[in-house]
Protein backbone atom coordinates (compact mmCIF):
# COMPACT_ATOMS: atom_id res chain seq x y z
CA UNK A 1 0.00 0.00 0.00
CA UNK A 2 1.45 3.45 -0.91
CA UNK A 3 1.68 6.38 1.36
CA UNK A 4 1.73 9.94 0.62
CA UNK A 5 2.67 12.69 3.17
CA UNK A 6 2.86 16.19 2.64
CA UNK A 7 3.90 19.64 4.79
CA UNK A 8 1.24 21.40 6.28
CA UNK A 9 1.64 24.56 9.18
CA UNK A 10 -0.34 22.96 12.47
CA UNK A 11 -2.57 25.39 14.32
CA UNK A 12 -0.62 25.37 17.34
CA UNK A 13 1.62 27.41 15.35
CA UNK A 14 -0.28 30.32 15.86
CA UNK A 15 -0.48 30.19 20.14
CA UNK A 16 3.10 30.44 19.85
CA UNK A 17 3.70 33.32 17.33
CA UNK A 18 4.22 35.79 19.68
CA UNK A 19 7.96 33.91 20.44
CA UNK A 20 9.10 34.22 16.78
CA UNK A 21 10.44 37.14 17.39
CA UNK A 22 12.96 38.77 19.87
CA UNK A 23 10.03 40.02 22.30
CA UNK A 24 11.50 43.61 22.69
CA UNK A 25 10.03 46.52 21.74
CA UNK A 26 13.09 47.49 19.22
CA UNK A 27 12.18 44.02 17.65
CA UNK A 28 8.56 45.46 17.13
CA UNK A 29 9.60 48.71 15.75
CA UNK A 30 12.04 46.64 13.18
CA UNK A 31 9.07 44.49 11.84
CA UNK A 32 5.88 47.50 12.06
CA UNK A 33 8.69 49.71 9.98
CA UNK A 34 9.93 46.99 7.86
CA UNK A 35 6.33 46.82 6.89
CA UNK A 36 5.26 49.68 6.14
CA UNK A 37 8.42 50.67 3.77
CA UNK A 38 7.70 47.21 2.42
CA UNK A 39 4.29 48.60 1.49
CA UNK A 40 5.67 51.96 -0.41
CA UNK A 41 5.30 54.05 3.00
CA UNK A 42 7.79 56.84 2.56
CA UNK A 43 6.60 58.87 5.73
CA UNK A 44 5.72 57.10 8.97
CA UNK A 45 4.01 59.14 12.13
CA UNK A 46 4.22 57.33 15.66
CA UNK A 47 2.68 58.47 18.52
CA UNK A 48 2.45 58.01 22.27
CA UNK A 49 -0.95 58.73 24.13
CA UNK A 50 -3.09 57.66 26.84
CA UNK A 51 -0.93 54.27 27.12
CA UNK A 52 -1.58 53.38 23.68
CA UNK A 53 0.63 53.38 20.38
CA UNK A 54 -0.64 54.53 16.91
CA UNK A 55 1.76 53.70 13.84
CA UNK A 56 0.90 55.52 9.94
CA UNK A 57 1.97 54.99 7.47
CA UNK A 58 0.70 56.32 3.99
CA UNK A 59 1.65 53.10 2.29
CA UNK A 60 -0.29 51.23 -0.28
CA UNK A 61 -3.04 50.40 2.43
CA UNK A 62 -3.81 46.67 2.78
CA UNK A 63 -6.29 45.16 0.10
CA UNK A 64 -7.28 42.06 1.50
CA UNK A 65 -6.78 41.92 5.35
CA UNK A 66 -7.28 37.73 5.30
CA UNK A 67 -3.83 37.96 4.64
CA UNK A 68 -3.01 40.00 8.17
CA UNK A 69 -3.60 36.64 9.70
CA UNK A 70 -2.12 34.14 7.35
CA UNK A 71 1.14 33.30 9.05
CA UNK A 72 3.75 33.13 6.59
CA UNK A 73 1.86 34.62 3.78
CA UNK A 74 3.25 38.25 2.82
CA UNK A 75 1.12 39.16 -0.17
CA UNK A 76 3.92 41.48 -1.53
CA UNK A 77 4.92 41.44 -5.04
CA UNK A 78 7.33 39.05 -6.58
CA UNK A 79 10.73 41.60 -6.98
CA UNK A 80 10.14 42.15 -3.71
CA UNK A 81 9.76 38.67 -2.76
CA UNK A 82 13.18 37.85 -4.68
CA UNK A 83 15.15 40.59 -3.33
CA UNK A 84 13.91 40.67 0.42
CA UNK A 85 12.53 37.31 1.10
CA UNK A 86 10.06 38.82 3.74
CA UNK A 87 8.45 36.09 6.08
CA UNK A 88 4.97 37.20 6.16
CA UNK A 89 4.86 37.29 9.90
CA UNK A 90 5.52 40.60 10.67
CA UNK A 91 2.29 42.15 11.76
CA UNK A 92 2.46 38.89 14.25
CA UNK A 93 5.36 40.51 16.25
CA UNK A 94 2.51 42.47 18.46
CA UNK A 95 0.50 39.32 19.45
CA UNK A 96 -1.22 38.56 21.55
CA UNK A 97 -1.76 42.61 22.35
CA UNK A 98 -5.00 43.81 20.82
CA UNK A 99 -4.58 45.51 17.68
CA UNK A 100 -6.65 47.87 15.86
CA UNK A 101 -5.90 47.85 12.69
CA UNK A 102 -7.32 50.37 10.15
CA UNK A 103 -7.09 50.82 6.24
CA UNK A 104 -9.19 52.78 3.82
CA UNK A 105 -12.76 52.34 4.74
CA UNK A 106 -12.25 49.50 6.93
CA UNK A 107 -11.10 48.07 10.21
CA UNK A 108 -10.47 45.23 12.60
CA UNK A 109 -9.50 44.69 16.11
CA UNK A 110 -7.64 41.46 16.47
CA UNK A 111 -7.60 40.34 20.44
CA UNK A 112 -5.42 37.95 22.07
CA UNK A 113 -7.72 35.11 21.00
CA UNK A 114 -7.62 36.52 17.10
CA UNK A 115 -4.37 35.57 17.02
CA UNK A 116 -4.27 31.68 17.75
CA UNK A 117 -7.45 31.39 14.94
CA UNK A 118 -10.39 32.82 16.50
CA UNK A 119 -12.29 34.99 13.52
CA UNK A 120 -11.95 38.53 13.43
CA UNK A 121 -14.95 40.67 11.78
CA UNK A 122 -14.01 43.19 9.54
CA UNK A 123 -15.99 46.50 9.92
CA UNK A 124 -16.60 49.69 8.25
CA UNK A 125 -14.33 52.32 9.84
CA UNK A 126 -15.39 55.36 11.58
CA UNK A 127 -12.85 57.51 9.42
CA UNK A 128 -10.89 56.65 6.49
CA UNK A 129 -7.67 56.03 6.64
CA UNK A 130 -5.13 56.94 3.83
CA UNK A 131 -2.42 54.16 3.70
CA UNK A 132 -2.19 51.84 7.36
CA UNK A 133 -2.71 52.63 11.06
CA UNK A 134 -2.04 50.57 13.91
CA UNK A 135 -3.04 51.14 17.48
CA UNK A 136 -2.12 48.94 20.26
CA UNK A 137 -1.05 49.50 23.64
CA UNK A 138 2.64 48.32 24.27
CA UNK A 139 5.19 47.44 27.23
CA UNK A 140 6.43 50.81 27.40
CA UNK A 141 6.35 54.07 24.71
CA UNK A 142 8.35 53.75 21.15
CA UNK A 143 10.10 56.71 22.16
CA UNK A 144 11.85 58.84 19.84
CA UNK A 145 15.42 57.66 20.70
CA UNK A 146 14.25 53.59 20.54
CA UNK A 147 12.58 54.56 17.16
CA UNK A 148 15.26 56.53 15.66
CA UNK A 149 17.84 54.08 15.80
CA UNK A 150 15.75 52.00 13.94
CA UNK A 151 14.78 54.87 11.44
CA UNK A 152 18.19 56.37 10.51
CA UNK A 153 19.05 54.08 8.34
CA UNK A 154 15.34 52.76 6.71
CA UNK A 155 14.78 55.18 3.87
CA UNK A 156 11.47 57.02 5.16
CA UNK A 157 10.48 59.89 6.93
CA UNK A 158 10.29 58.80 10.53
CA UNK A 159 8.35 61.10 12.96
CA UNK A 160 7.51 60.31 16.44
CA UNK A 161 5.50 62.76 18.32
CA UNK A 162 5.91 65.82 16.37
CA UNK A 163 9.76 65.34 16.37
CA UNK A 164 11.36 64.09 13.23
CA UNK A 165 13.74 61.40 13.07
CA UNK A 166 17.58 62.10 11.83
CA UNK A 167 17.74 60.44 8.39
CA UNK A 168 20.87 59.40 6.28
CA UNK A 169 22.63 57.18 3.54
CA UNK A 170 24.10 54.10 5.15
CA UNK A 171 27.15 54.42 3.10
CA UNK A 172 28.56 57.42 1.20
CA UNK A 173 28.86 57.65 -2.64
CA UNK A 174 32.60 56.12 -2.03
CA UNK A 175 30.96 52.74 -1.53
CA UNK A 176 31.40 50.15 -4.47
CA UNK A 177 28.44 48.57 -5.94
CA UNK A 178 28.52 44.34 -6.07
CA UNK A 179 25.38 43.42 -8.26
CA UNK A 180 26.43 39.80 -7.06
CA UNK A 181 25.56 39.08 -4.55
CA UNK A 182 23.68 42.86 -4.19
CA UNK A 183 25.13 45.30 -1.87
CA UNK A 184 27.43 48.03 -1.09
CA UNK A 185 30.74 48.00 0.28
CA UNK A 186 32.74 51.29 2.01
CA UNK A 187 35.60 50.73 4.30
CA UNK A 188 36.07 53.86 6.63
CA UNK A 189 38.04 54.63 9.28
CA UNK A 190 35.30 56.61 10.88
CA UNK A 191 31.60 56.22 11.27
CA UNK A 192 28.67 58.20 12.65
CA UNK A 193 26.89 57.82 16.15
CA UNK A 194 23.93 56.62 14.24
CA UNK A 195 26.14 53.65 13.34
CA UNK A 196 27.76 53.35 16.54
CA UNK A 197 24.44 52.64 18.51
CA UNK A 198 24.27 48.79 16.57
CA UNK A 199 28.12 48.03 17.67
CA UNK A 200 27.35 44.93 19.79
CA UNK A 201 31.00 44.66 21.34
CA UNK A 202 33.67 47.13 21.93
CA UNK A 203 36.80 45.82 19.87
CA UNK A 204 38.02 47.87 17.04
CA UNK A 205 37.04 47.06 13.67
CA UNK A 206 33.31 46.25 12.90
CA UNK A 207 31.51 45.07 10.02
CA UNK A 208 28.20 46.51 10.02
CA UNK A 209 25.15 45.10 7.09
CA UNK A 210 21.98 47.33 6.69
CA UNK A 211 18.86 45.51 5.41
CA UNK A 212 16.85 49.11 4.92
CA UNK A 213 16.97 49.77 8.32
CA UNK A 214 17.65 46.83 9.94
CA UNK A 215 21.32 46.49 10.83
CA UNK A 216 22.85 43.20 12.29
CA UNK A 217 27.01 42.69 12.79
CA UNK A 218 28.69 40.68 10.78
CA UNK A 219 32.33 38.72 12.39
CA UNK A 220 34.21 37.63 9.47
CA UNK A 221 37.08 40.81 9.45
CA UNK A 222 39.19 39.72 6.34
CA UNK A 223 42.74 40.48 8.33
CA UNK A 224 44.21 39.66 11.86
CA UNK A 225 44.44 43.27 13.07
CA UNK A 226 41.36 45.41 12.43
CA UNK A 227 42.76 48.42 12.49
CA UNK A 228 40.24 50.74 13.94
CA UNK A 229 38.01 50.19 10.65
CA UNK A 230 34.81 49.81 10.19
CA UNK A 231 33.53 48.01 7.35
CA UNK A 232 29.73 49.19 6.11
CA UNK A 233 27.28 46.82 3.84
CA UNK A 234 24.22 48.31 2.16
CA UNK A 235 21.86 45.69 0.39
CA UNK A 236 20.48 46.51 -2.04
CA UNK A 237 16.56 46.00 -3.58
CA UNK A 238 17.68 42.88 -5.74
CA UNK A 239 20.13 41.17 -3.28
CA UNK A 240 20.57 37.30 -2.76
CA UNK A 241 22.04 37.72 1.05
CA UNK A 242 19.72 36.75 3.83
CA UNK A 243 18.63 37.18 7.05
CA UNK A 244 18.01 34.32 9.57
CA UNK A 245 13.87 34.24 9.69
CA UNK A 246 11.84 35.38 11.62
CA UNK A 247 13.49 37.42 14.25
CA UNK A 248 16.34 38.43 11.37
CA UNK A 249 19.45 38.56 13.94
CA UNK A 250 21.95 37.63 11.88
CA UNK A 251 23.47 36.19 8.41
CA UNK A 252 22.11 32.84 6.79
CA UNK A 253 25.61 31.71 5.59
CA UNK A 254 24.57 30.50 1.84
CA UNK A 255 26.42 30.95 -1.20
CA UNK A 256 25.93 34.90 -1.14
CA UNK A 257 26.84 35.04 1.94
CA UNK A 258 30.26 33.82 0.95
CA UNK A 259 29.97 35.96 -2.03
CA UNK A 260 29.83 38.76 0.45
CA UNK A 261 33.30 37.52 2.45
CA UNK A 262 35.09 37.41 -1.14
CA UNK A 263 33.55 41.10 -2.08
CA UNK A 264 34.54 42.59 2.13
CA UNK A 265 38.11 40.89 1.50
CA UNK A 266 38.94 42.47 -1.72
CA UNK A 267 37.40 46.22 -0.91
CA UNK A 268 39.68 45.61 2.40
CA UNK A 269 42.78 45.42 0.52
CA UNK A 270 41.56 47.98 -2.04
CA UNK A 271 41.39 50.34 0.75
CA UNK A 272 44.71 50.05 1.91
CA UNK A 273 45.85 50.34 -1.94
CA UNK A 274 44.80 53.40 -1.87
CA UNK A 275 46.13 54.50 0.90
CA UNK A 276 49.53 54.11 0.17
CA UNK A 277 50.62 52.70 3.17
CA UNK A 278 49.74 49.89 5.47
CA UNK A 279 50.41 47.78 8.45
CA UNK A 280 49.54 44.22 7.70
CA UNK A 281 50.88 41.20 8.41
CA UNK A 282 53.20 39.71 5.53
CA UNK A 283 50.72 36.77 4.85
CA UNK A 284 48.28 39.63 4.40
CA UNK A 285 50.38 40.95 1.99
CA UNK A 286 50.61 38.00 -0.05
CA UNK A 287 46.96 37.15 0.05
CA UNK A 288 46.45 40.77 -1.36
CA UNK A 289 48.34 39.74 -4.43
CA UNK A 290 46.51 36.33 -4.66
CA UNK A 291 43.51 38.67 -5.35
CA UNK A 292 45.18 41.25 -7.78
CA UNK A 293 45.84 44.03 -5.50
CA UNK A 294 49.27 45.21 -5.11
CA UNK A 295 50.49 46.56 -1.89
CA UNK A 296 53.62 48.19 -1.20
CA UNK A 297 55.55 46.36 1.95
CA UNK A 298 54.02 47.42 5.01
CA UNK A 299 55.71 50.24 7.14
CA UNK A 300 58.10 48.72 9.48
CA UNK A 301 57.02 47.59 12.44
CA UNK A 302 58.90 47.44 15.85
CA UNK A 303 59.86 47.92 19.40
CA UNK A 304 62.75 48.87 20.70
CA UNK A 305 63.99 47.10 23.55
CA UNK A 306 63.26 43.21 24.16
CA UNK A 307 61.34 42.72 27.51
CA UNK A 308 58.74 45.59 28.88
CA UNK A 309 55.70 44.81 31.58
CA UNK A 310 52.08 46.60 31.69
CA UNK A 311 53.47 48.53 34.92
CA UNK A 312 56.49 50.01 33.54
CA UNK A 313 58.77 48.37 36.03
CA UNK A 314 61.02 46.96 33.35
CA UNK A 315 64.15 49.35 32.55
CA UNK A 316 63.70 50.69 29.11
CA UNK A 317 65.73 51.81 26.62
CA UNK A 318 65.32 55.22 24.93
CA UNK A 319 66.16 55.72 21.42
CA UNK A 320 66.44 59.09 19.15
CA UNK A 321 63.31 59.38 16.52
CA UNK A 322 66.53 59.15 13.70
CA UNK A 323 66.64 55.78 14.85
CA UNK A 324 66.04 53.13 11.94
CA UNK A 325 64.84 49.57 12.24
CA UNK A 326 67.59 48.41 9.77
CA UNK A 327 70.35 49.33 12.64
CA UNK A 328 68.46 47.27 15.08
CA UNK A 329 69.43 43.75 16.06
CA UNK A 330 66.63 40.30 16.54
CA UNK A 331 66.29 38.03 19.21
CA UNK A 332 64.58 35.51 19.14
CA UNK A 333 63.35 32.23 20.82
CA UNK A 334 64.12 29.88 17.53
CA UNK A 335 67.44 30.95 17.66
CA UNK A 336 68.78 28.17 20.14
CA UNK A 337 69.89 31.00 22.24
CA UNK A 338 70.19 30.81 25.95
CA UNK A 339 66.64 31.28 27.74
CA UNK A 340 68.12 34.54 29.78
CA UNK A 341 69.58 35.82 26.57
CA UNK A 342 66.93 38.34 25.62
CA UNK A 343 66.38 39.65 29.05
CA UNK A 344 70.50 40.08 29.38
CA UNK A 345 70.30 42.05 25.62
CA UNK A 346 67.85 44.76 26.98
CA UNK A 347 69.52 44.86 30.11
CA UNK A 348 73.00 45.63 28.03
CA UNK A 349 71.48 48.02 25.82
CA UNK A 350 69.14 49.90 28.77
CA UNK A 351 72.07 50.25 31.38
CA UNK A 352 75.59 49.61 29.51
CA UNK A 353 77.95 52.04 28.16
CA UNK A 354 79.02 51.52 24.17
CA UNK A 355 81.19 53.56 22.87
CA UNK A 356 81.64 52.95 19.47
CA UNK A 357 78.82 51.35 17.74
CA UNK A 358 75.29 51.05 19.38
CA UNK A 359 73.75 47.82 19.72
CA UNK A 360 69.76 48.48 20.03
CA UNK A 361 67.90 44.87 20.34
CA UNK A 362 64.10 45.58 18.70
CA UNK A 363 60.92 43.64 19.09
CA UNK A 364 59.26 42.62 15.55
CA UNK A 365 55.92 40.89 15.70
CA UNK A 366 56.03 37.52 13.74
CA UNK A 367 53.51 38.29 11.52
CA UNK A 368 55.98 40.87 9.89
CA UNK A 369 58.47 38.33 9.16
CA UNK A 370 59.04 38.34 5.41
CA UNK A 371 59.44 41.70 4.61
CA UNK A 372 62.10 43.16 4.14
CA UNK A 373 62.93 45.49 6.40
CA UNK A 374 62.23 42.13 9.16
CA UNK A 375 65.68 40.29 7.94
CA UNK A 376 67.50 41.97 10.34
CA UNK A 377 70.87 40.91 11.68
CA UNK A 378 70.03 38.34 15.00
CA UNK A 379 71.85 37.88 18.09
CA UNK A 380 73.87 34.67 18.60
CA UNK A 381 75.43 34.80 21.85
CA UNK A 382 74.79 36.42 25.05
CA UNK A 383 77.44 35.99 28.47
CA UNK A 384 77.21 37.41 32.10
CA UNK A 385 80.96 37.42 33.29
CA UNK A 386 80.54 38.35 37.27
CA UNK A 387 83.53 39.24 39.53
CA UNK A 388 83.69 38.43 42.90
CA UNK A 389 80.56 38.08 44.88
CA UNK A 390 80.40 40.34 48.05
CA UNK A 391 76.73 39.43 49.26
CA UNK A 392 73.54 37.54 48.66
CA UNK A 393 70.21 37.41 49.47
CA UNK A 394 67.00 35.94 49.11
CA UNK A 395 63.87 38.17 48.68
CA UNK A 396 60.55 35.78 48.43
CA UNK A 397 61.44 32.82 46.22
CA UNK A 398 64.70 34.25 44.50
CA UNK A 399 68.43 35.07 45.13
CA UNK A 400 70.05 38.71 44.77
CA UNK A 401 73.81 39.01 44.62
CA UNK A 402 76.11 41.32 44.34
CA UNK A 403 79.26 41.39 42.53
CA UNK A 404 82.48 43.87 42.37
CA UNK A 405 82.53 43.11 38.60
CA UNK A 406 79.49 42.80 36.24
CA UNK A 407 79.53 42.61 32.37
CA UNK A 408 77.52 41.68 29.56
CA UNK A 409 78.75 40.61 26.42
CA UNK A 410 76.39 40.21 23.21
CA UNK A 411 78.28 38.38 19.76
CA UNK A 412 75.75 39.27 16.72
CA UNK A 413 74.90 36.97 13.38
CA UNK A 414 76.83 40.03 11.56
CA UNK A 415 80.30 39.11 12.99
CA UNK A 416 80.25 42.23 15.69
CA UNK A 417 80.60 41.90 19.09
CA UNK A 418 78.82 44.83 22.11
CA UNK A 419 80.53 44.56 25.66
CA UNK A 420 79.79 46.96 28.59
CA UNK A 421 79.63 46.75 32.19
CA UNK A 422 76.37 46.70 33.43
CA UNK A 423 74.57 47.25 36.99
CA UNK A 424 72.40 44.04 36.75
CA UNK A 425 72.14 40.97 35.07
CA UNK A 426 70.33 37.56 34.99
CA UNK A 427 71.69 34.36 35.10
CA UNK A 428 70.30 30.60 36.15
CA UNK A 429 72.06 28.97 38.72
CA UNK A 430 70.63 27.05 41.04
CA UNK A 431 69.72 28.67 44.55
CA UNK A 432 71.77 27.97 47.85
CA UNK A 433 69.04 28.76 50.12
CA UNK A 434 66.31 26.57 51.17
CA UNK A 435 62.81 28.18 50.01
CA UNK A 436 64.21 29.09 47.04
CA UNK A 437 62.74 27.69 43.92
CA UNK A 438 63.65 29.94 41.21
CA UNK A 439 66.76 29.79 39.86
CA UNK A 440 66.81 32.44 38.09
CA UNK A 441 69.91 34.95 40.23
CA UNK A 442 69.49 38.49 39.79
CA UNK A 443 73.24 40.12 40.41
CA UNK A 444 73.56 43.34 40.38
CA UNK A 445 76.78 45.90 41.09
CA UNK A 446 76.67 48.74 43.91
CA UNK A 447 75.95 51.13 41.03
CA UNK A 448 72.59 49.81 40.73
CA UNK A 449 71.53 51.02 43.90
CA UNK A 450 72.23 54.63 42.22
CA UNK A 451 71.76 53.99 38.48
CA UNK A 452 68.40 52.01 38.71
CA UNK A 453 64.93 52.76 40.42
CA UNK A 454 64.05 49.67 42.49
CA UNK A 455 61.27 48.49 40.38
CA UNK A 456 63.87 47.98 38.02
CA UNK A 457 65.10 45.19 40.01
CA UNK A 458 62.01 43.75 41.60
CA UNK A 459 60.81 43.33 38.32
CA UNK A 460 63.39 40.15 37.52
CA UNK A 461 62.89 38.89 40.81
CA UNK A 462 58.99 38.66 40.07
CA UNK A 463 57.43 41.84 40.00
CA UNK A 464 54.17 42.96 41.13
CA UNK A 465 51.81 39.57 41.88
CA UNK A 466 47.93 40.60 40.59
CA UNK A 467 46.71 38.03 43.13
CA UNK A 468 48.40 39.01 45.98
CA UNK A 469 48.50 42.29 48.07
CA UNK A 470 47.88 45.77 46.15
CA UNK A 471 50.53 47.08 44.62
CA UNK A 472 51.62 50.08 47.00
CA UNK A 473 52.17 46.70 49.44
CA UNK A 474 53.92 45.22 47.37
CA UNK A 475 56.38 47.45 46.16
CA UNK A 476 56.84 48.51 50.06
CA UNK A 477 57.48 45.33 51.18
CA UNK A 478 60.26 44.91 48.37
CA UNK A 479 61.84 48.22 49.19
CA UNK A 480 62.28 47.30 52.78
CA UNK A 481 63.97 44.38 51.81
CA UNK A 482 66.17 45.63 48.89
CA UNK A 483 67.43 48.23 51.91
CA UNK A 484 68.05 45.39 54.28
CA UNK A 485 69.89 43.94 51.37
CA UNK A 486 71.88 47.45 50.64
CA UNK A 487 72.98 48.20 54.46
CA UNK A 488 74.24 44.15 54.88
CA UNK A 489 76.79 45.10 52.22
CA UNK A 490 77.87 48.58 53.70
CA UNK A 491 78.28 47.06 56.94
CA UNK A 492 76.14 45.26 59.92
CA UNK A 493 75.47 48.67 61.43
CA UNK A 494 74.25 50.23 58.31
CA UNK A 495 70.75 49.78 59.58
CA UNK A 496 70.69 50.63 62.48
CA UNK A 497 72.54 53.91 61.52
CA UNK A 498 69.97 54.89 58.92
CA UNK A 499 67.04 54.19 61.77
CA UNK A 500 68.94 57.06 64.07
CA UNK A 501 69.19 59.38 61.38
CA UNK A 502 65.36 59.04 60.80
CA UNK A 503 64.06 59.26 63.79
CA UNK A 504 66.56 62.19 64.13
CA UNK A 505 64.72 63.85 61.26
CA UNK A 506 61.86 65.44 63.71
CA UNK A 507 65.12 67.65 64.51
CA UNK A 508 65.57 68.85 61.08
CA UNK A 509 68.81 70.57 60.63
CA UNK A 510 69.13 72.16 63.37
CA UNK A 511 71.33 69.23 65.56
CA UNK A 512 75.21 68.90 65.26
CA UNK A 513 75.93 65.88 67.48
CA UNK A 514 73.96 62.91 69.44
CA UNK A 515 75.59 60.63 72.12
CA UNK A 516 73.85 58.22 73.44
CA UNK A 517 75.67 56.60 76.54
CA UNK A 518 75.87 53.47 78.16
CA UNK A 519 73.42 54.65 81.01
CA UNK A 520 70.51 55.50 79.13
CA UNK A 521 71.44 59.33 79.15
CA UNK A 522 71.17 60.71 75.62
CA UNK A 523 72.94 64.25 74.81
CA UNK A 524 72.12 66.39 71.87
CA UNK A 525 74.22 69.33 70.57
CA UNK A 526 72.88 71.89 68.55
CA UNK A 527 74.51 73.92 65.89
CA UNK A 528 73.72 77.26 68.45
CA UNK A 529 76.10 75.83 70.91
CA UNK A 530 73.41 74.75 73.00
CA UNK A 531 73.31 70.98 74.19
CA UNK A 532 70.14 69.39 76.07
CA UNK A 533 70.61 66.21 78.02
CA UNK A 534 67.67 63.69 78.40
CA UNK A 535 67.84 61.04 81.21
CA UNK A 536 65.94 57.64 81.02
CA UNK A 537 62.88 57.70 83.18
CA UNK A 538 62.12 56.09 86.40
Amino acid sequence: MQETICARVNARLLTKADRLFTGTVEGRIIEILQNARRAGGTTVKITNHNGLVTVRDNGSGIEDFQKLLDLGGSGWDEQLERGEDPAGVGLFSLAPREVTIVSGHRQAVIDAEGWTGKPVEVTEADKAVSGTLLRFKDDKPWDFDTVEKHAVFCGMTVVVDGKRCHATPFCSDAAVHYQTPGCRIEITNEISNYHQKWLLTWYTGKILVNFHGQVVQLDCWPAKNRNRLAILVDITQDTAIRLMLPARTCLIENEAYEQLKSAIEKEFYRYWQRQKSHSLYYDEYLRARELGVELPEAEPQFQVGLISDEYDQAVQITMTREFNVRDGYLCLDDDGIDEHAETNAHLLAATGKLKDTPFVPVTIHSGYMGYSWSNLPRVTKVDVSRGKELLRHSIGCHDIACFDELSIRVETSDGKSFESDVPIAVVDQPPVREGCWHTDLVCVTTAARNHLVNDNIWYHMGGFDGEGDSYDTQSCRFEKLLDEFWNDLIGPYESLRQKLLDDMACLFDAWRKAVLTEDGRLEIYFKDGSCREVRPGA
